[in-house]
Formats: C-alpha cells, structure tokens, sequence
C-alpha cells in the first residue's frame, strides 16, 4: 500500500483549500523547469494540431481529414487537463464558431471524460481528510463510477452506512 505521508506536499500552494494567487506565484518560481516543460508541453500539442490543420489546407486535405482532425483536438484538449477541457466545453456550446465535425468531438467533453488515476483520487482524499480511505469508509468502489473536468464520483459507504457519491480533481 502507497504510504499518503509522502504525497502530500506542505509547500504546495493547493493544497490549503483557498486561492492564493500571491503562493502560487511564488510556489512556480522557484520551479521554472516545471513551468518550462508545461510551456514546452502545451506548445508542442497546439502547435503540431495547428501544423496539420495548415498542412491539410495547403494539400487540399482539409474536408478528408476534418473528423480525425476533430478527434485529435478533443483527444489534446483532454490530455492538458482541467483547463483545456473547460475551454472545449466552452467552444462546443458555440456552433456559430466552430465546423459541426469539431462540434460534435468538443460536445464529447460535456460527458465522456476518462478518469484520472485512482492513486490520484485517494491522494486527494488523503490530503483533504488526512486519512486513507479505508479509514473512512467501510465500501470505497475501486473503479470511478463518472468522470468530469474537475472532479470524478466514486461509490463509498461511511462507516455509518451512509452512501457517498463525489471526490473532485485539485491538479
């Protein structure tokens, strides 16, 4: 069993349950190399999704490749996490904006999201609670039972026999 002890991270501007933008400045520079390999990360996902889209217009591939190109845009938007799939969810509501093929690829993002790490879930639970979930509850599923952008649900049964359906995603 993974030890929580050694997950949980005092310095992490996060984990105090309020927004601190004045921590999380000061939590991100002195860690530039994060900041460079997300910055690395994101430009190298959007820019090689913009050089294929310019590819296909320039071969006239645009209407052939339009749905997987689609595809791939959800499949990047997901990848980058929390705040990209805000934004597609944003854009899907927006037909006026965006071709039907990606609107209906983005609209994907409102319900069928893939679920984050269970180590993840109870990393969460650990440092929101300070306890393992076997602590807490007599029934925790194993598997998540729904996903969402900023959060995903679990069964769990308190010790009291109450049932519990929620656990949101902090990172």
């Amino acid at each position: 069993m993974t030890d929580f002890n050694t997950l949980g991270n005092a310095s992490d501007p996060y984990s105090k349950q309020r927004y601190d933008w004045k921590a999380i400045a000061k939590y991100y520079r002195r860690r530039p190399l994060i900041v460079i390999w997300r910055t690395i990360t994101v430009s190298w996902m959007l820019g090689s999704f913009a050089l294929a889209l310019l590819f296909d217009h320039l071969f006239g591939r645009t209407e052939k490749n339009q749905d997987r190109r689609a595809v791939r845009l959800r499949q990047i938007l997901s990848q980058l996490g929390p705040t990209f799939i805000k934004v597609g969810q944003a854009l899907s509501t927006r037909p006026d904006l965006i071709k039907p093929s990606f609107l209906d690829e983005l609209i994907k993002l409102q319900d069928q999201l893939p679920p984050f790490s269970n180590l993840v879930a109870r990393e969460i639970i650990y440092n929101d609670l300070d306890r393992v979930p076997e602590e807490i509850f007599s029934y925790f599923s194993k598997e998540p039972v729904a996903a969402a952008s900023l959060g995903q649900v679990y069964k769990a049964r308190l010790y009291s026999g109450e049932m519990l359906k929620s656990l949101r995603q902090t990172s």
